[in-house]
């Protein structure tokens, strides 16, 4: 399955990034293992970018200027999917994937800046649906909850890096 990802920031990530990311790939592997149930192996990658004006307090010092901020996520997961209905029809599903985020997240202002780049765990709960196009071939449409609790800012303090998203694209069997 191959799909467009649009995310959106929330609690701890929106006070680093304000903007909706229209940036987003994904590509997931699905094997039925029997009857509705399947099971995955997902990866994508998307940006979030603001630019920005104002004071950033970045653990050591405050900062202010004319400001870029990124954070690009690598969710790579492995995930358990449940499907409901008839296979020739319309198909609701829900998931729950599991497994870690490359995370980079990149402050620059004027000629400075600073990378984070980590690996952390966490873990993706999805719902969806998937429309028959023809034989072996659908449309999906989801919505995941991307959630690492175990990420750290740039001032190396933990937090929570959280975003929902809305995911449009095909599946396909061979």
């Amino acid at each position: 399955m191959a799909t467009w990802q649009v995310s959106f920031p929330t609690e701890e990530t929106k006070k680093f990034t304000d903007e909706v990311s229209f940036r987003g790939a994904g590509l997931d592997f699905r094997r039925t293992l029997r009857g509705g149930t399947s099971a995955s192996v997902m990866m994508a990658w998307n940006v979030f970018h603001e630019r920005t004006e104002g004071t950033i307090d970045l653990g050591f010092g405050a900062v202010s200027g004319s400001q870029d901020r990124y954070i690009n996520s690598f969710p790579i997961m492995i995930g358990v999917l449940q499907y409901f209905g008839d296979k020739r029809s319309t198909r609701p599903y829900v998931a729950v994937n599991g497994g870690g985020f490359v995370l980079i997240q990149t402050f620059r202002i004027g000629v400075t800046e600073i990378e984070v780049d980590d690996w952390e765990w966490g873990i993706a709960p999805e719902v969806g649906v998937i429309i028959p196009i023809r034989t072996g071939a659908w449309f999906v449409v989801n919505g995941r909850y991307q959630w690492s609790p175990t990420s750290e800012d740039l001032s190396e303090n933990e937090v929570d890096l959280t975003y929902y998203q809305i995911n449009i694209g095909f599946m396909w069997e061979q």
